[in-house]
């Protein structure tokens, strides 16, 4: 596989991970917000409750209670749902998939490093025979012109 091609493979996996870590992420602002507005209606009615209970022994009361019961016991479901991790196979074989397309990307490059190298090692050793060739021809011929009457 190609450098670009693995770039290209990581970039998908990357995006669509995000993709999921997203809506899981919206889903559970939103299961947040309900679970701090049925709190919010849960101390309301239950200082209506408490309201009621001063006002008159009897009545009204047992109903406030209940409806406050319910309030708290679906905000109390949505905060669990809101506090639990996210787990679902594809987001484990989509974290999975992104690290073996980030590995395959770092090792081509890693390639195209080494063949960089290599290549500037053989310039190097070119230039160095180059002046080493240089040298030994100006010094034979200044050899040359001093033995010359």
């Amino acid at each position: 596989m190609s450098t670009l091609n693995s770039a290209k493979l990581y970039g998908r996996v990357a995006l669509l991970r995000r993709q999921v870590l997203l809506r899981q992420l919206i889903r559970r602002a939103i299961a947040g917000a309900l679970a701090v507005a049925a709190f919010t209606v849960t101390a309301g009615l239950a200082t209506y409750a408490l309201f009621l209970a001063i006002r008159a022994p009897f009545g009204d009361l047992n109903a406030a209670l209940a409806v406050a019961a319910l309030y708290l016991a679906m905000a109390l479901v949505l905060l669990a749902y809101t506090l639990r991790e996210p787990h679902s196979p594809e987001l484990e074989a989509l974290a999975e998939m992104e690290a073996a397309a980030l590995e395959t990307i770092t090792a081509e490059t890693q390639g195209v490093v080494q063949m960089v190298n290599t290549a500037g090692h053989r310039f190097e050793n070119l230039g160095s025979s180059l002046t080493l060739g240089v040298s030994i021809l100006g010094a034979l011929r200044r050899l040359l012109a001093a033995r010359k009457p």
